[in-house]
């Protein structure tokens, strides 16, 4: 996972590629070949697990994209809407099932953002041949969500994987990750706001 230093998100951002302390063992394995500098990002796809009672806003799944320099003299972040599979004409692509009283949703990259995103790969490409090691890169999702129903107390969980050609089938990145529990390590409470319709 070379260039895959992850960030983790909270509140109404979701971690769907956190840190690789929460990422199962089986995962960690099936993800070794996985880097972002080389993969083919039109086949890469992005699944999210969440309860019933959180809906996903209209184009608010980002994935970002970023890298800097240790010394700090270089620090660039590029943010890609994500298409909804389903949502794509003729998409029949499998997903995750989803568990009892939770919902899947899968992304990709919309055709202009899988040109966009190569530009900026080879930029870092090229930053990596002049300083190496010093160049760290992360690649997080941010995910706009709005509460359907009341949020009862207690965990609310959200489960992800990703999937790339080279792990071919989608891996778990975080299972069952309490999105109120890392709120409140971030030291802020979890606030999800009513939908509006």
């Amino acid at each position: 996972m070379k260039f895959l230093n992850q960030m983790a998100r909270t509140g109404l951002i979701c971690a769907v590629l956190a840190s690789c302390a929460t990422i199962p063992v089986s995962s960690i394995y099936k993800l070794r070949n996985f880097d972002l500098a080389t993969t083919d990002v039109s086949r890469l796809r992005v699944a999210v697990q969440i309860p019933q009672s959180i809906r996903i806003r209209p184009a608010g799944v980002r994935m970002i994209v970023a890298a800097r320099l240790e010394n700090g003299s270089f620090n660039q972040r590029e943010t890609f809407v994500l298409e909804e599979l389903d949502k794509l004409t003729g998409s029949a692509e499998p997903q995750p099932k989803p568990a009892k009283w939770t919902q899947v949703a899968a992304y990709r990259l919309s055709s202009a953002d899988t040109e966009r995103i190569t530009g900026f790969r080879e930029k870092i490409a090229r930053l990596k041949q002049r300083h190496g090691d010093e160049v760290k890169g992360s690649i997080s999702i941010d995910v706009d969500s709005c509460a359907r129903t009341l949020i009862a107390d207690g965990p609310v969980l959200i489960t992800t994987w990703v999937k790339s050609e080279e792990t071919v089938e989608y891996v778990v990145v975080n299972r069952n990750l309490d999105l109120r529990r890392e709120s409140e390590k971030a030291g802020q409470a979890l606030e999800i706001k009513p939908c509006q319709n």
